[in-house]
């Protein structure tokens, strides 16, 4: 570190070089498949996720899940893209988002609009928590790890599969 009147401090740091796998490969090696309907490739989630560094993460372990990943950021966006055409066979989405629409209303008018349509929710706040229990909702807290989120997406698909 060296400092300087007037100057300013100019600070150095050596860091060293990592030695596990950046993160996209490191879901894509050990991460499972999760076993929904349709081939692998062709399972879609709509992401719904306003904060640009949150989505690029949980776009990358979706990915690594085997989903084709489709992002919204808000829940007025998705209701469009759902409208406009844009298959989902999932909504993963967060509670609190601008837009003036919560991922609970968001849950709430796709169960109007779709029904059957598996729904997973996510937040950092405890509020969200309560509010998703007591409507019965799945709600997958943050931060969470790649098997919790494994295990919310196939519950979700699990009560949502056709039966034989």
């Amino acid at each position: 570190m060296r400092s300087r009147l007037w100057e300013g401090t100019r600070i150095i740091l050596h860091l060293p070089r990592a030695s596990s796998l950046p993160l996209a490969a490191a879901v894509e090696a050990s991460a499972p498949a999760i076993q929904v309907p349709g081939p692998k490739g062709e399972r879609r989630i709509l992401l719904v996720e306003d904060n640009d560094e949150v989505a690029e993460l949980a776009g990358q372990m979706l990915e690594g899940l085997g989903f084709t990943v489709r992002r919204a950021e808000s829940a007025p966006s998705a209701l469009a893209q759902l409208e406009n055409g844009h298959a989902a066979d999932l909504v993963f989405s967060d509670v609190v988002m601008p837009g003036g629409m919560s991922g609970i209303e968001l849950a709430r008018e796709l169960a109007r609009r779709r029904p059957g349509l598996p729904v997973v929710l996510t937040s950092g706040f405890s509020d969200g928590q309560r509010d998703g229990d007591a409507e019965g909702l799945r709600l997958l807290r943050k931060p969470y790890r790649l098997d919790e989120l494994e295990a919310a997406l196939a519950a979700a698909f699990g009560a949502h599969l056709p039966s034989s």
